[in-house]
């Protein structure tokens, strides 16, 4: 019986998160079906190691480093591969900004290194600070800085550059 509140706690958990986690998820994946995955994936590790998430200061950001952890495999067993934007004009985000808005942002995330892109999601969607962010990315803090400065300042031009046409360079 010492199982059931360990179950309830990580249930309890998932459910309070679940929309929160499968928005991070779609940000580092750029794809619905990935994200639904990757957060499926990411609540499936929370349940096995529930007593590290609850003993950690801030459980979203372990859940978080869990998701980044996860993704990163991912991406190392099979090389991301191109997804149109066609496929994502019916996600979520897209219902509470302009769509114009979203797809803008998201081409312009698209257009950033993966860690560049993982540092921005991880500071400016989950509001994390440069330590949990480097334990996050396996790097320094000050590497993590680096990511942000660059990847803000590439982002500024992808945004600012009216000819883009959403093709990852």
């Amino acid at each position: 019986m010492t199982d059931l509140p360990r179950t309830t706690d990580a249930e309890a958990f998932v459910r309070e998160h679940a929309t929160w986690l499968v928005r991070l998820a779609y940000l580092l994946t750029s794809s619905r079906e990935d994200a639904l995955d990757l957060a499926q994936e990411t609540c499936e590790r929370i349940w096995r190691s529930w007593e590290s998430v609850v003993a950690a200061d801030d459980s979203r950001a372990y859940a978080a480093t869990i998701m980044t952890n996860l993704q990163r495999s991912r991406w190392r067993r099979k090389r991301p591969f191109e997804i149109p934007y066609e496929d994502a004009r019916h996600d979520a985000p897209a219902r509470t900004m302009g769509f114009d808005e979203v797809d803008a942002i998201r081409q312009g995330l698209d257009r950033l290194s993966d860690r560049q892109r993982k540092a921005i999601v991880l500071r400016y969607w989950l509001d994390l600070d440069d330590v949990t962010i480097a334990e996050a990315l396996g790097c320094r803090p000050a590497t993590v800085r680096s990511l942000l400065a660059r990847g803000i300042a590439r982002l500024r031009d992808v945004l600012d550059d009216d000819s883009y046409d959403g093709r990852p360079s």
